[in-house]
């Protein structure tokens, strides 16, 4: 048998196990991807597609427990999925309501809690091995259930398209935290590895923009301009998840000392916290790279602006001409322009190939603002303090009224005409109270002067009360309270009011 055919034989059946291992995270896609809706309620929703739905969950969930760092409720999926199902697949508010459908789905990307098994030969041990997968993971934490995508979701989602508006090594970082966590710190391995090729492609791309800028200054700049977007902006963001997977690194190492794990578990996290350091090492090799980048790019930006101004006269040279030649007229050249300043401006037509095949600077073009109506916004605060001050009047006239045809009347007395007026929800209104508060403010009032100097609120209420209402003779009234604390008018069985009494003067 010849080396070829070994190693034939050899990544068929040493390798296949790997193989089918890696493609366990495909398998509970798929399957969902089967199972379509239309035999869930007589095929009423089998326009909606399970494959965009599972995607679309699945990121979800990256976006809550990895990026925001928080554990996602039944009732967050279920307002995610709510909005997605009218915005995407038209539903209608004539529909039913799809709760039942959403738990549906739920429970169809869940498994309804059990894994995703699928079968497989083993060539090796010649035998069928079964394989498991979960998309989302459940624990139980503070009261409720709490929902977690799987490593395998987060892989699967990974390998579905590379996205560029996320750092592929914080993306991959994430996935590292969750090999980790689970303690599959084999897989955790080759996930750094992936992350090591990232960088070794950063580290490629940062070399050929220095060689694009000493060919061509300006395509370099936009080019590094795009590089600094793609990935040198996630730089800080990179780092910090580095950091935190080593101290799960070194908190899985002191554990399996302690606890006593096998041989080869241990040599695996060591293998694994080696391998992290390394790649530790060349992103930190990466950021100097990059940060020297910039600077070169801004020496060279520079010196091929220099370069742009050309030299059009040598005064030295022509010192030493005139020198040679014993002829102080070779200096003509030099001076004769300053003896014949033309104060009046020209421009030279040849000037015009110059300005055309000038690369002038970006320009920020001002807003062009449109003439139009001006909006008014009536702010929360403005609106209660509108209701506020209504409130307020409707009791000060009941009020004044009761003054100006009797003499006296307590609160006692006047608390039973504004439940008569307003029935019972006025206890429940704390217009009412604050009312009452504010008019214990103070021992008497003089209408006629309020008009002229309000001093709080409720007397401000009272000048516009007074201007409104001309007809019924407010401004002469005078009234004086005299607060009664041993007199309770009661509520309710945990609340009272003390009785006041009020006495109208001068008239």
């Amino acid at each position: 048998m010849g080396r070829e055919s070994h190693i034939l034989i050899h990544d068929i059946i040493d390798e296949h196990e790997d193989r089918m291992v890696n493609l366990k995270k495909y398998y509970p896609f798929f399957k969902l991807c089967d199972h379509s809706l239309s035999q869930f309620k007589e095929g009423r929703y089998e326009r909606i597609d399970m494959g965009y739905v599972t995607l679309a969950v699945l990121r979800f969930f990256i976006e809550e427990n990895s990026f925001n760092d928080r554990d996602v409720t039944y009732g967050d999926y279920e307002a995610f999925l709510f909005q997605l199902l009218y915005r995407d697949f038209d539903f209608q508010e004539s529909e039913e309501n799809p709760a039942e459908l959403i738990q549906y789905i739920f429970d169809k990307i869940t498994n309804e809690g059990r894994p995703f098994y699928f079968d497989y030969y083993d060539p090796k041990n010649k035998r069928m091995k079964t394989g498991r997968s979960r998309l989302v993971e459940s624990r139980y934490k503070d009261g409720e259930i709490c929902y977690n995508i799987s490593s395998d979701g987060i892989a699967f989602y990974l390998d579905t398209k590379e996205t560029k508006d996320e750092s592929k090594i914080s993306i991959q970082q994430l996935l590292l935290e969750k090999m980790i966590r689970s303690k599959n710190f084999k897989g955790g391995v080759d996930v750094i590895r992936r992350i090591n090729s990232e960088v070794s492609r950063l580290m490629l791309q940062q070399g050929e923009i220095v060689t694009l800028l000493s060919h061509n200054i300006f395509e370099g700049m936009k080019a590094l301009e795009d590089f600094s977007e793609s990935g040198l902006k996630w730089f800080a963001q990179e780092q910090k998840l580095f950091d935190e997977n080593m101290q799960l690194v070194e908190k899985a190492l002191l554990q399996a000392q302690t606890e006593g794990y096998n041989h080869q578990a241990l040599e695996e996290i060591f293998y694994l916290n080696q391998e992290l350091k390394k790649a530790m090492d060349r992103h930190e090799a990466l950021l100097q790279a990059c940060t020297s980048l910039q600077v070169q790019a801004d020496e060279m930006m520079l010196k091929a602006k220099r370069s742009r101004f050309r030299r059009t006269m040598d005064f030295s040279d022509l010192l030493r001409q005139a020198m040679a030649l014993d002829n102080i007229r070779v200096l003509e050249s030099m001076t004769a322009p300053l003896f014949g300043l033309k104060i009046k401006k020209t421009f030279q037509l040849e000037r015009l190939d110059d300005l055309l095949s000038c690369q002038a600077d970006g320009e920020e073009l001002g807003e062009q603002l449109l003439e139009g109506t001006e909006e008014n916004y009536i702010y929360e605060d403005e609106i209660e303090e509108e209701r506020i001050r209504h409130n307020h009047m409707l009791l000060l006239q009941i009020l004044f009224d009761t003054l100006l045809t009797k003499k006296t009347i307590t609160l006692e007395n006047l608390h039973h005409l504004y439940i008569m007026k307003f029935t019972d929800n006025l206890l429940h209104n704390g217009d009412y109270f604050g009312f009452l508060a504010h008019l214990s403010q103070k021992p008497s009032y003089d209408l006629a002067q309020i008009r002229e100097n309000p001093d709080t609120f409720l007397e401000e209420v009272m000048a516009e009360l007074v201007i409104k209402d001309r007809k019924k003779e407010y401004e002469d009234l005078k009234f004086t309270l005299e607060f009664l604390p041993e007199e309770r008018i009661m509520v309710d069985e945990d609340s009272y009011l003390t009785n006041i009494r009020f006495e109208r003067r001068g008239m």
